[in-house]
């Protein structure tokens, strides 16, 4: 699952670039390198996954780092224990406070 998040971690940068792309150039960018780039990411990750993925990403972040305990998504600590499942994979890292994806 964690290298699942890395993608979803590349997807989200690329997502952001093409956005800002066409914001500050408009429609004389050229962005189907990038657009390409995120076509193969999202065939490598599972339906439910990226389900999940588009509909966060709508909100802002849909994957966010973890420092000191805490999400920063929501700024909220996560017990250890609910970490310690995550980083040996028998919980998804997901936050149990606001369902972003988590970089661990």
């Amino acid at each position: 699952m964690l290298k699942k998040i890395k993608l979803l971690l590349e997807l989200q940068e690329l997502d952001l670039v093409l956005k800002e792309a066409k914001i500050v150039h408009g429609k004389w960018i050229d962005s189907k390198s990038v657009s390409d780039k995120i076509s193969k990411i999202r065939e490598r990750v599972d339906k439910q996954t990226l389900s999940r993925y588009d509909r966060l990403i709508k909100q802002g972040l849909s994957v966010v780092q973890f420092r000191n305990g805490m999400c920063l998504g929501c700024n909220l600590s996560i017990p250890i224990g609910d970490i310690n499942r995550m980083t040996v994979g028998s919980m998804a890292p997901i936050c149990t406070n606001c369902g972003k994806f988590i970089d661990l």
